[in-house]
């Protein structure tokens, strides 16, 4: 087999991140608007600035995360993976998703459990879309970078 990457199935992917992160940024301006209207504005303003602290906090194990996935990605695209290296690829992205799913566990057990406090949940949520559209795009960034830099 010839040396080289076939990106057919990263760029549908990435595509379809680009899909999800424009419904995620509609959910979010939807959520917004409807707590501007719904919640007070000092609770509405607190839980944004909480969120975007945490966004902050977040942000390089997020991006770590995502450079680590993509590069996982980009490297199961060549062409010349023995079947050792396609089963250690597999169990990475096996481990990948199960990260993905507890994190999403944890968000969602962690907003149902949340005090009745609209401020803590609103908070919460902010988090967990923020935290999501940052994977989405840091994802989108490295995998786009290294396709660059893998012809």
């Amino acid at each position: 087999m010839a040396n080289g990457f076939d990106y057919t199935r990263l760029k549908r992917l990435i595509t379809i991140y680009y899909v999800v992160q424009g419904f995620l940024l509609v959910l979010l301006a939807g959520i917004a608007f409807w707590l501007q209207a719904h919640v007070p504005q000092q609770i509405f303003i607190n839980s944004l600035i909480r969120a975007v602290v945490a966004q902050v906090v977040l942000f390089y194990p997020v991006y770590k995360f995502a450079a680590y996935e993509a590069t996982r990605e980009v490297s199961s695209c060549s062409t010349s993976l023995s079947s050792q290296e396609v089963l250690g690829l597999r169990r990475k992205r096996v481990t990948g998703d199960i990260v993905k799913a507890g994190i999403f566990v944890f968000f969602l057990v962690f907003i149902l459990r949340a005090p009745q406090l609209p401020g803590a949940q609103f908070s919460i949520l902010f988090v967990f879309i923020l935290m999501t559209l940052c994977y989405f795009q840091c994802y989108n960034y490295v995998a786009k970078r290294q396709m660059k830099a893998n012809p």
